[in-house]
């Protein structure tokens, strides 16, 4: 492994310190109950050895303090970098060690059980809001550093049978078929200096951007596709790599806290955006958003023509119910609402009716058969002639007399801007980018940027007895949608599983010392993921930049937003007891995990249980996490009240279009690709309309 010079060797032996507290080498007394507890575990699949060899790793045996390194630039702002060194420093010093330890003797020279306190003061403290934020940043780098790379002694002391649950279980399934498609080509830098004007450029290829270049480009435009992520060929993923995943496929390397830590964020960055790495779930808005969106003076929502929108693009990806079968996690989901007699369906795929069972298609379909952009959209633009060019930063759009004429772009990392001239251009890079680079290039709309919707969602990871494997089978198809209109504001929240590999659990599982969370990871096989993902109504939030131009997200949780989390937590620690788990394990809390002693039946009755949940609605919501984010350029009647018109149009900016999620005039409640995908047809019917009356 490449070695980083970020940090100096007081902070890197303080880092060390704290690695290894959270993932510590156990006691001789420590590994008994650890062997001893895991050995009853109904299907435990570890041998005794296994086990002892387990207890005996830390952090520094998988070079931790190296990877942390690595990690820093790419999930950190620089600004985030230099906060994180001074923490460090701040806990190598005496003098100011003693106000984050509450002792003289500095935190790397204390004993593991004394080191397990501080870390979970920091966790549990009401007040101290730097101290919970700097443990939820240090628990997730070195926790995750630990476990989430194939190559680490941990993670491989941790492999059971069916843990990788991605293309090689899928081939094992008999009505495995997969399907070929023919590699895309992406201009070299020669071949993308070379042309000089295009009729269109779309700057992003996921949902929005992958309708509007077939659109286009079939009315006969002349296009260009730029991506700042890679393109790869299925061939090319890794299935069961989700390092691969994260460091290749998202921004900032994953999910990323924003600077205060009030939010995480989780957003795409690859050939495909999001519709390469989301959970196939392909399903259109509920009527009162489309009712709610009419009212805000937009009549689209509810015509004739946006229904066939949504069956267009619903018959291009497949969406589809035909050959779906529930995974085991899935399965718990339905059947802990069937018991309270919740609502709960199946969740549409975008398969065009295929069999699936890649629970990793977030890493990228190595099958072929989860039909995202590249695999329709896009194949069908390049087939009207479009060309693509990956890898490729867009600086900012060139504008002359208010009107769009090209892009100012980095080719292929080069430091030098490349223009490259179109009579329209499109932005296409998601809600958090796309207010970026309307911003750098001279926009002065005060909506662009503001007022920014998040789905919010609260985790929770239930350990059954049974042997679930969370990694086999098809990732989200079901979907509980019995608390959206819970409270009657139409802004609740739906239930929906969760597929993560040994290292997010890790990460998502209660941590309460070293030895504890050992045996929780052990657990992974046994585990069930969900989240409540709730329809932000009213909490602030804004899309900004630092001076590196990193994202980042001003945002303060808002009463109604933080109870609908708190309910989120009630409703999945119910449906998981009905459906039978044995321990509720809440991401990001200072909830204490409930776990049902043996012997106890798992009942919703249950008193203690009960009390638990009266715990949830006292204490503090969980800080949350995003992985659909809406709103940020939303259109509307007036610049007086959104950034962009009903066609897409920008308002300050003439041939200037925004096709993605930050169109949305509100948050969604449900997952938006099918969504974005119908309204960039809209779109494009406006662009093309335009061009057409232009030649007139």
């Amino acid at each position: 492994m490449t070695k980083s010079n970020i940090l100096n060797a007081t902070q890197r032996e303080t880092l060390a310190a704290i690695a290894n507290t959270f993932v510590a080498r156990l006691t001789p007394a420590q590994e008994e109950t650890l062997i001893n507890n895991t050995l009853k575990v109904p299907n435990n699949c570890f041998t005794s050895s296994q086990l002892s060899q387990f207890a005996q790793l830390d952090a520094s045996s998988s070079d931790i303090i190296d990877r942390i390194e690595q990690k820093l630039p790419l999930t950190l702002s620089p600004k985030q970098i230099n906060d994180f060194i001074m923490a460090l420093n701040l806990l190598s010093y005496r003098p100011t060690s003693i106000a984050f330890t509450g002792t003289w003797t500095l935190f790397k020279d204390l004993s593991q059980t004394d080191r397990e306190n501080v870390l979970l003061g920091w966790k549990r403290s009401s007040f101290a809001i730097f101290s919970k934020q700097l443990y939820n940043s240090l628990m997730g780098l070195c926790i995750i550093s630990a476990y989430g790379s194939m190559e680490t002694p941990l993670y491989k002391s941790l492999v059971y049978p069916g843990i990788e649950g991605g293309h090689a279980y899928f081939k094992q399934q008999p009505d495995y078929q997969k399907v070929n498609h023919e590699r895309l080509h992406m201009l070299t830098t020669e071949e993308a200096k070379g042309k000089k004007k295009y009729d269109a450029i779309i700057i992003g290829s996921g949902a929005g951007g992958g309708v509007m270049a077939a659109e286009l480009s079939k009315a006969g435009l002349s296009v260009l596709v730029i991506e700042k992520g890679k393109y790869y060929h299925q061939d090319e993923f890794d299935a069961d790599n989700d390092e691969f995943a994260l460091t290749c496929l998202f921004e900032n390397g994953g999910t990323a806290p924003n600077s205060t830590g009030s939010v995480n964020f989780l957003t795409a960055s690859t050939f495909g955006g999001g519709t390469t790495v989301n959970y196939l779930a392909s399903i259109g808005p509920q009527q009162f958003v489309k009712e709610q969106w009419e009212q805000k003076g937009l009549p689209y929502f509810v015509s004739q023509q946006f229904e066939k929108d949504i069956e267009s693009v619903c018959e291009r990806i497949g969406a589809s119910r035909e050959n779906i079968t529930h995974n085991q996690c899935n399965q718990k989901l339905m059947k802990g609402c069937e018991k309270l007699g919740l609502s709960a369906a199946t969740m549409p795929q975008n398969t065009s009716g295929r069999p699936h069972h890649c629970g990793k298609c977030y890493t990228g379909c190595t099958s072929g058969i989860k039909n995202s952009t590249t695999n329709t959209f896009l194949k069908d633009a390049a087939a009207n002639g479009a060309k693509f060019l990956d890898l490729t930063q867009v600086t900012r759009v060139l504008t002359k007399n208010n009107k769009a004429i090209g892009v100012a772009c980095k080719i292929h990392g080069s430091t030098k801007e490349h223009y490259i001239y179109a009579n329209t251009v499109v932005v296409s890079g998601g809600a958090l980018n796309t207010p970026g680079l309307l911003l750098k290039s001279g926009l002065t709309n005060p909506h662009i940027g503001k007022d920014l919707r998040l789905h919010l969602s609260a985790l929770m990871v239930a350990i059954y007895d049974d042997e679930i494997n969370p990694s086999e089978g098809s990732l989200l198809t079901t979907v509980c949608d019995a608390f959206e209109n819970y409270d009657g504001s139409t802004y609740g929240f739906k239930i929906e599983c969760f597929s993560n590999g040994i290292g997010n659990y890790s990460a998502i599982v209660s941590w309460e010392g070293a030895a504890k969370h050992k045996q929780r990871v052990l657990r992974h096989r046994n585990s069930v993921t969900t989240f409540a993902m709730s329809r932000d109504m009213d909490s602030i939030c804004n899309v900004k930049y630092d001076a590196y131009n990193k994202i980042d997200i001003d945002f303060s949780l808002s009463k109604h937003d933080g109870d609908n989390l708190k309910e989120g937590i009630v409703q999945m620690a119910r449906i998981h007891t009905a459906a039978g788990a044995r321990e509720l394990h809440v991401s990001l809390s200072v909830l204490e995990p409930f776990v049902f002693e043996e012997g106890e039946e798992s009942d919703v009755t249950n008193p203690r249980f009960l009390k638990w949940v009266e715990s949830v609605y006292t204490q503090a919501p969980p800080t949350p996490a995003s992985g659909h984010q809406m709103a940020s350029c939303r259109m509307g009647t007036s610049p007086k009240n959104s950034a962009t018109k009903p066609t897409g149009e920008t308002w300050d900016v003439r041939n200037l279009y925004v096709a993605d999620s930050s169109l949305f005039p509100t948050a969604l409640g449900i997952n938006p690709m099918v969504t974005i995908q119908a309204i960039a047809l809209s779109v494009s019917r406006n662009i093309i309309a335009s061009v057409q009356e232009a030649k007139l």
